[in-house]
């Protein structure tokens, strides 16, 4: 991300991992917009020095006026339902949240200021392996939850030529 990046926005930045990114991007005195809905985020992980707004991914209309009204620049998107397990059974929620939830986030970028997109995927999208694996290797999702993250991979770089943001894909 940008060393000029003014205006942040962390999807899911209530949750443990966007909790501590906010927290250092506080440290660094940059203005930081947290959009999380709390299904799984929670209000005491809240940096009470950056502005929280409650919504969802899939409010499409919210999402575009935050990033338009707020002069969004650079974008952490963290948020998703993330059981595996749960991800089996209940297949059309997690699509809609974590794939539609990330096309809705991309298109809202449209004739913004935003410069920079980076994304919260997971290591789950290799499948199972063993050792150590290479960023070379070619994603086999195995869960369903991982196929929502991969498929939200391939949004994020097909529209970044679309929009003209630079991207960044993390697979912890």
């Amino acid at each position: 991300m940008s060393i000029f990046a003014n205006n942040i926005l962390v999807t899911g930045g209530a949750a443990y991992i966007g909790s501590h990114i906010v927290e250092k991007k506080k440290k660094k005195k940059t203005k930081v917009f947290i959009y999380d809905n709390l299904i799984t985020g929670h209000k005491r992980l809240i940096n009470k020095k950056a502005e929280f707004i409650k919504g969802d991914i899939n409010n499409f209309r919210q999402i575009s006026k935050i990033i338009k009204d707020n002069k969004i620049d650079s974008i952490i998107h963290l948020a998703a339902y993330l059981n595996i397990k749960e991800s089996e059974k209940y297949k059309k929620k997690y699509y809609k949240n974590n794939v539609g939830g990330t096309l809705n986030l991309v298109k809202a970028c449209k004739n913004t200021n935003v410069k920079n997109i980076i994304f919260s995927s997971s290591c789950s999208v290799y499948g199972n392996t063993k050792g150590l694996v290479k960023e070379t290797k070619k994603p086999r999702p195995k869960s369903y939850y991982a196929f929502t993250k991969y498929k939200s991979e391939e949004i994020i770089k097909k529209y970044s030529k679309k929009i003209n943001y630079n991207y960044g894909i993390l697979r912890y």
